[in-house]
């Protein structure tokens, strides 16, 4: 699927980087990430490389607000790709459920 980039709302790599949280408290990611970003892209977890989309006018380099919403929305997952992962057991929870296998395999004579 192709993306008419000019049709959108554009925004600058600096603009973009001034709405993101970095790290450290009340900092924001340096518009060097954002290029990073662009170019090289973000690897996830399951291996694909998804890259922000960018556009050149003369020497400024430009990506768009919806740009970003999808590049966020990639790396997040949607509904639709997330990875269905049930969540993390407490230790109580995986030793009852070994006494409970454990039982189960005794009344079955094993």
């Amino acid at each position: 699927m192709t993306t008419d980039l000019l049709a959108e709302t554009p925004v600058t790599l600096s603009t973009v980087a001034r709405t993101i949280p970095g790290a450290r408290k009340s900092a924001t990611v340096s518009p060097t990430t954002v290029w990073r970003w662009c170019t090289k892209g973000t690897r996830t977890p399951d291996g694909r490389v998804v890259k922000l989309e960018f556009y050149r006018i003369g020497s400024r380099v430009m990506t768009t607000a919806e740009a970003v919403r999808r590049y966020i929305a990639s790396l997040t997952g949607t509904p639709a790709d997330a990875p269905t992962q049930s969540p993390a057991r407490t230790p109580t929870e995986r030793r009852k459920a070994s006494e409970k296998a454990a039982a189960e395999l005794e009344r079955m004579g094993a």
